[in-house]
């Protein structure tokens, strides 16, 4: 049985602010970096991972970088695993949206369907995601993998190893530096371990 511990990156001046971020590249601040540590601390008894890999967002890989500290373990940069283009909504909180397009984020958390201005087609967004994190999960050379994503990315993941419909996924949120572990048995199959099974798990 192989692990996969699915990992929000940690905060940055955009989450603190209630900003959309999307794939902006936007960095972690101090609270993030402390977050960080302290999962690590938290997950010592299962590191070091085999291989860790991240979205290339600075938020990410940095989260990553703290994650793999003292140790040897392999960081590996996905695109795949970015955070949806939100286009014309990034830097924007949900009161400045709701302003300009009226109705729309009503319509993203009851359907789970969005396409942003100038930003990404939510199915396309599942699509890539799930398809990125199949690709690394399939690999048989690891035990224990941490993958180090968004919180849009991870709900997305969560539906789909649950197999739930998309528009459910905003019903499935990770704070954080919160980790999910995923089961992957031999016949690539998936399945989410109880929050007892997580070894510290994160802060929830």
């Amino acid at each position: 049985m192989r692990q996969i511990y699915v990992i929000r990156h940690g905060e940055t001046d955009w989450n603190h602010n209630h900003l959309f971020q999307g794939q902006t590249d936007i960095p972690l601040n101090e609270n993030g970096r402390w977050q960080a540590s302290q999962l690590t601390e938290k997950l010592k008894p299962v590191l070091p991972f085999d291989r860790i890999v991240s979205s290339d967002l600075s938020r990410a890989v940095e989260t990553a970088t703290i994650l793999s500290k003292g140790y040897t373990t392999p960081i590996l940069t996905d695109p795949g695993l970015r955070e949806v283009d939100f286009g014309e909504w990034e830097g924007l909180t949900a009161d400045a949206i709701q302003r300009r397009w009226p109705g729309e984020l009503q319509k993203w958390f009851s359907t789970g369907q969005l396409h942003a201005p100038g930003g990404e087609d939510f199915d396309a967004f599942y699509d890539r995601v799930w398809r990125c994190f199949q690709n690394w999960a399939s690999k048989k050379d690891y035990q224990t993998m941490a993958v180090i994503s968004h919180g849009g990315a991870c709900r997305v993941l969560m539906c789909a190893i649950l197999e739930r419909p998309i528009r459910e996924m905003n019903g499935y949120i990770l704070a954080n530096t919160e980790a999910l572990l995923v089961h992957v048995d031999e016949n690539d199959k998936y399945s989410i371990a109880p929050a007892t099974e997580t070894e510290g798990g994160g802060p929830s």
